[in-house]
């Protein structure tokens, strides 16, 4: 069973969510009509607080989270099977990824509440699902770099993943030297700024399951001999 469509399901379903639900919220008149990517003109959770949109998220959204848990399980084994012997870091980037994928879990459930304290337990989940996801994609790269097999088959595709957590980078710190510099300017381009980052670890996930098709990572199953 090769596994690679688990892994390009699991960058899909959120970005099909994301955007199914902002196309339902606008055509009912509760964001704005727009490029969110670029004109900033509504959060990703404005998107999914009002029904019908409300339901597509949360009915989309929370198996997405399940579905990224098993997506780093397997990126964990894939590694392993690499010949990657660092175990601590391979520890580390299967814990940051469950990590992630709960905190989008959390905020899933917290969305369409109201109140601050549900508006802090929303910044709280969508805060971990960017920061430990990136985190675990960003050991996954340097992972992957170590592994002589790959630099030498796969020197493109690991030039594409580069550029890729280079751009998240990137775009996380941009983020926060603007909040710094000018809480105003920030306020205007925040919500553009996690569309977009949403889409480049999502993209992190399509590139990954390109490296699972063309190393041929897949699930084998069969009988125990010794039981016949």
């Amino acid at each position: 069973m090769r596994l690679y469509p688990l892994a390009w399901l699991a960058a899909l379903l959120p970005l099909v969510t994301i955007n199914l639900t902002y196309l339902l919220s606008a055509s009912h008149g509760q964001v704005d009509w727009c490029i969110p990517y670029l004109h900033s003109c509504t959060s990703i959770s404005a998107t999914g607080r009002e029904p019908p949109a409300y339901f597509v998220f949360k009915g989309l959204m929370i198996p997405a989270a399940v579905l990224l848990m098993f997506y780093w399980l397997l990126c964990t084994a894939w590694l392993r099977t690499l010949g990657c012997h660092h175990k601590h870091w391979r520890t580390l980037v299967v814990c940051l990824g469950l990590l992630g994928s709960s905190g989008l879990i959390f905020y899933s459930l917290m969305l369409g509440w109201i109140g601050e304290i549900y508006r802090f337990h929303r910044q709280t989940g969508v805060t971990a699902f960017f920061g430990f996801s990136f985190f675990a994609q960003l050991v996954v790269t340097w992972l992957l770099e170590r592994c002589a097999g790959m630099r030498q088959n796969f020197a493109r595709q690991l030039g594409w993943l580069r550029l890729n957590t280079g751009l998240i980078w990137l775009l996380g710190l941009t983020s926060i030297l603007v909040g710094y510099i000018s809480p105003d300017l920030y306020k205007r381009t925040d919500d553009a700024i996690a569309w977009n980052f949403t889409l480049l670890l999502c993209c992190h996930l399509l590139l990954t399951g390109d490296l699972w098709r063309r190393t041929g990572w897949r699930l084998v199953f069969g009988l125990d001999k010794r039981s016949a």
